[in-house]
């Protein structure tokens, strides 16, 4: 007994042989596949084995392993040895699908891939289980595959057929019903394929025309579908397939094929070939339909039976084969004759020959000669004769050949019937002419050189056989020699000529001749040509030489030949020892011209020379210098001509025209400009002609120039966008464009072309444009301005400019006339009065606070205060206003005041507190009181003065004059406003300009005091050092 561990190691051993080789395997898919009842599944399977190994296979489902008999044991699907057969359980349903997959090479053995699908059809809940395949051969080629896993699932709806086959056949007209059931519970009827003629076949489970289809529920909810149908011959070995309803897995389907019994049927005769030639081979084949099996004999007609066999093969036909042939189709319900089918055996013309209607023996030259071909036998009849004369194919394909005027010594003649199955030839029929010497041939060098060797023989072909005679050129003598042989020596010029040999029998006679010709080398050439000719001429080369043989020219200029140029040029026509050429000169003709003659026997030359004039060409205009505004450029013209250019010329393109501009070869500009852009043409010209260049294009580079569109029409348009575009005019164009306001103009709006402007963003705008050659700014354009604004800007401004300048040239006259009267004590003239005024305000250009300083000579200087009280309105009527706001009634102004020195000390107590920062000494006040200004309608006086000058003189100087420093001045100029126009700024926001009226002044002795509520007050001083000014109390 063994140890109790071998078994194991045997297995272990066993299962790595069977799974682990590396030289063979099995490959099977370990996917689990799960179908339904009654379907079909494939497994796939494919495994490697030398070619020369025979194996047993099998297919196990379930399979284990037998310890005892050691080997796997299970259900055998399929089996293609007896030793282990199939299962019943698998008969029928069962396919073993093999092929070779491919072949590869180890060494001397060859691996065949092979493919072991396993397909199950039909299958049942049964089935499922472990698929494994297992091949068994010479050891150790012994393997098993790992299992596919395979799971069948219940399907109430499979289909089954009763009766699922015909146990005996069917007879025509017979009534036939089966049955198709489903398996289980189903909810609807199985369906029939039904064939509908001219129609694709449908799955129903309804009735039709051809059949009468019935639906019923069987025991336990199984559903059943009849077919009922009258069966006719030609439902023999119909298939008529089931199916579950809607279902399609063609595995499903059932089948049952239809066997009925009839007499022979469609029974037809048919030949393999309709044409059939002498030797071939012919099939005659009979078919026909019918149950049981029939029989075929075949007949030919007026002969009888040939052969029960439905193929007859007739081999190797012959012309007695032509007949009628039928075979009869039999078997036990029936007989029935095919239609007759007719063979005509077709062949070649057989006993073809050649007939003469004459002795053709005595036929001689020029004679006619009629032929014959006659065939014995053919089929079809001979259509095309082809004739052979001396084993030349002839025109003529006709049977009667017609050969006029015979010249040969022996014809041959035979001739050929093609009726296109096959050709039959005749055998050769010779005919012996009689003729005159023909083929005469003259044997020897017929060109020979200067002292060589002449020798010449003459052979002709006659019957019978001729007599020889030479002739040569006269004044030369030969040798007479036999069999028509010439000879001499030795050869010179004189023996070139014509040699001939006569030949002569009794039929006639017929001579040859030759030309000797002496062979010395080339002389006496000559090249005759103009010297000199003008362009596109057509002149003439002729070159002549005497040599022989005939000397071959070459012509060449410079060492090109003349023959290279193009045709179109050139015409050239070679003679014997002469060729002439007409050229059709161009500039490039000009040179050197050589003729070279050349023969066998050596070569000569000579040389002629061409000169060419032509007009100017290859006219080029260039520049030098920058094309550039300002810059420099010059403009050179160059031509080639001969003779050469005599004068140039040159033009511009203007208006579509050239227009002249110098006649020097150089077009010179100082200082470019951009009307100098354009397209400028030289002309060159000499004797022959003249010739313009190409256009040279200038495009002079500058600075953009810029010109801005928009979108505005009207200046109403105050509520759209507008939008401009930043045209610049430039070369090389424009690459950057920049858009500003005027009132940011360091800002750069935009970068692009084109600008929006919003209505919000009024302003003055332009733009600028860069090119490689500068940057350039646009015209400021004006958008969403004020209408008044802009007339005020354009037209009122300068007009007020103007005037002010006026008013000042009036002032500095005026001027120089009040220094002339300032000693004089009276008034001034009326129309001065509006300087002071107009000085004070216009010198500082102060408008808040209009403070006005004067130059005085002394550093003194005093306050002036000046204020009047406004009347309320006197309109009684008129409302009182509930929001009142303070009355712009009060205007200052001050003035810088001219003090003497001795006057300083004088200033009171009070007003040296009022002026504060001022030194500390007295201060004379002169107190104004302008009247009627609210009174615009009240008429002045005429004798109202300007201004008043308020002086006291040298000798004045009283101790009452002191006190009495003080005068009251009364005026009535206020009415009067000169100054309407001149506006002046207060120096708080709400006070309201005052025109100030002119005041008539005047002094007096007594002085008055200076009331508390005059807030106007006016500081003055005399332009002396040695007056002393006295102040006075003015009303006005």
């Amino acid at each position: 007994m063994a140890p109790a561990g071998i078994p194991l190691l045997l297995f272990v051993v066993l299962v790595d042989s069977y799974t682990g080789s590396t030289k063979a395997r099995i490959t099977v898919s370990e996917e689990t596949k799960i179908t339904n009842e009654g379907s079909c599944v494939t497994i796939p399977c494919f495994y490697d084995i030398p070619e020369d190994k025979t194996l047993d296979l099998l297919w196990f489902k379930d399979s284990q392993y037998d310890h005892d008999s050691r080997m796997f044991i299970g259900t055998i699907v399929y089996s293609n040895t007896g030793k282990r057969p199939q299962s019943p359980g698998y008969s029928g349903r069962v396919e073993y699908i093999t092929n070779i997959k491919s072949k590869t090479q180890h060494g001397q053995q060859t691996i065949n891939e092979m493919q072991c699908d396993l397909r199950i059809t039909d299958l049942q809940k049964t089935d499922s289980g472990n698929y494994s395949f297992r091949y068994i051969g010479p050891d150790p080629h012994i393997f098993m595959s790992k299992a596919m896993n395979l799971t069948v699932t219940d399907n109430p709806c499979k289909v089954y057929i009763e009766p699922s086959e015909l146990k005996n056949p069917l007879k025509e007209s017979d009534k036939f019903t089966v049955q198709c059931f489903t398996s289980g519970p189903c909810d609807s009827p199985p369906e029939w394929l039904l064939f509908k003629s001219g129609q694709t076949p449908e799955w129903t489970s309804s009735p039709s025309k051809e059949m009468i289809i019935e639906t019923e529920k069987g025991e336990n909810g199984t559903q059943v579908t009849k077919l009922k149908l009258t069966v006719t011959w030609k439902d023999d070995n119909r298939i008529l397939s089931c199916r579950p309803a809607n279902s399609d897995d063609s595995c499903q389907i059932r089948n049952i094929t239809l066997s009925v019994e009839y007499s022979p049927k469609e029974t037809h005769a048919s030949v393999s070939s309709n044409d059939v030639k002498e030797t071939n081979s012919v099939t005659l084949s009979c078919t026909s339909r019918g149950r049981p099996e029939v029989t075929y004999t075949w007949f030919k007609k007026n002969k009888g039976k040939l052969q029960q066999i439905s193929d007859l093969d007739l081999r190797q036909m012959k012309p007695e084969d032509s007949g009628e042939y039928y075979c009869e189709a039999k078997n036990s319900l029936g007989v029935m004759k095919s239609n007759e089918i007719s063979i005509n055996v077709k062949f070649g013309p057989k006993g073809v020959t050649v007939t003469p209607p004459y002795n053709i023996n005595d036929i001689k030259e020029g004679d006619t000669v009629t032929l014959k071909c006659s065939v014995e036998r053919q089929n079809p009849p001979a259509s095309r004769f082809v004739w052979y004369k001396n084993n030349r194919i002839q025109q003529e394909t006709s049977e009667t050949f017609i050969d006029r005027k015979v010249t040969a010594a022996v014809q041959k003649y035979k001739c050929e019937a093609n009726n296109g199955i096959n050709k039959g030839q005749s055998q050769e029929l010779t005919v012996n002419v009689k003729y005159s010497p023909r083929n005469i041939n003259i044997q020897g060098k017929t060109s020979v050189k200067v002292g060589s060797r002449l020798e010449l023989t003459c052979s002709a072909d006659a019957h019978p056989q001729p007599v020889y005679k030479w002739t040569f050129p006269p004044g030369l003598s030969f040798s007479p020699l036999s069999k028509g042989k010439l000879e001499t020596q030795p050869v010179t010029i004189e023996h070139a000529g014509e040699y001939t040999c006569g030949v002569t029998n009794t039929i006639g006679t017929k001579s040859e001749s030759t030309n000797v010709k002496v062979l010395y080398p080339p002389r006496n050439i000559n090249l005759m040509m103009q010297s000199e000719v003008r362009e596109f001429e057509v002149i003439s080369v002729i070159c002549t030489v005497q040599s022989f043989p005939t000397s071959k020219f070459t012509v060449t200029k410079n060492l090109d030949n003349l023959l290279n140029i193009p045709e179109c040029r050139r015409n050239s026509t070679e003679y014997e020892n002469k060729v002439i050429i007409f050229l059709n000169v161009t500039e490039s003709d000009a040179g050197t011209y050589k003729c070279t003659a050349k023969n066998t026997e050596g070569q000569e030359e000579t040389n002629k020379k061409l000169t060419v004039l032509y007009a100017p060409k290859n006219v080029t205009a260039s520049f030098k210098g920058d094309q550039k505004s300002a810059s420099e450029l010059t403009l050179t013209c160059e031509a080639c001509s001969n003779p050469p250019v005599s004068s140039y010329e040159w033009t511009k393109l203007n208006n579509g025209q050239f227009e002249t501009l110098k006649q020097h070869q150089q077009l010179h500009f100082n200082s470019l400009e951009i009307s100098d852009s354009g397209q400028y043409v030289c002309i060159a010209y000499n004797a022959i002609g003249k010739a313009k260049s190409p256009p040279l294009d200038i495009r002079v580079k500058y600075t953009p120039n810029i010109t801005i569109v928009h979108n505005t029409t009207t200046s109403a348009q105050w509520n759209l966008p507008v939008y401009l575009s930043c045209i610049a005019d430039a070369h090389p164009p424009a690459t950057e464009y920049k858009w500003y306001r005027q009132e940011d103009n360091t800002t750069v709006l935009s970068q692009q072309q084109n600008f929006t402007v919003l209505p919000q963003n009024p302003g003055l705008y332009y733009c600028t444009a860069t090119n490689d050659i500068g940057l350039s700014r646009s015209k400021q354009i004006a958008l969403f301005v004020s209408t008044s604004l802009s007339v005020f800007l354009k037209i009122v401004l300068p007009i007020i400019f103007l005037l002010v300048l006026i008013v000042v040239v009036i002032f500095l006259i005026r001027r120089n006339i009040i220094k002339i009267r300032s000693d004089q004590q009276s008034g001034a003239d009326n129309l001065l009065c509006l300087f002071p005024a107009f000085l004070s305000r216009s010198s500082r250009g102060s408008r808040n606070n209009t403070q006005e300083n004067l130059s005085l000579d002394d550093p003194n200087y005093a306050q002036v205060n000046l204020s009047y009280p406004i009347q309320p309105s006197q309109n009684p009527t008129q409302g009182q206003d509930l929001n009142p706001r303070p009355k712009p009634n009060i205007q200052t102004v001050y003035a810088a005041i001219k003090l003497p020195q001795k006057k300083q000390k004088r200033h009171s107590p009070k007003q040296q507190q009022k002026t504060g920062n001022m030194d500390n000494t007295s201060m004379n006040y002169v107190t104004l009181d302008f009247k009627g200004q609210n009174e615009p309608r009240k008429i002045m006086p005429e004798t109202s003065a300007v201004y008043a000058m308020v002086s006291r003189n040298k000798q004045a100087k009283s101790s009452q004059a002191e006190n009495s420093d003080y005068e009251n001045v009364s005026s009535a100029c206020a009415p009067k406003l000169p100054l309407t126009n001149m506006e002046w700024e207060s120096d708080t926001s709400e006070e309201e300009e005052v025109n100030y009226s002119t005041v008539s002044c005047s002094t007096k002795p007594a002085v008055k005091e200076v009331k508390p509520n005059q807030k106007r007050h006016f500081s003055s001083s005399s332009s002396d050092e040695d007056d002393r000014t006295e102040y006075s109390d003015i009303k006005t």
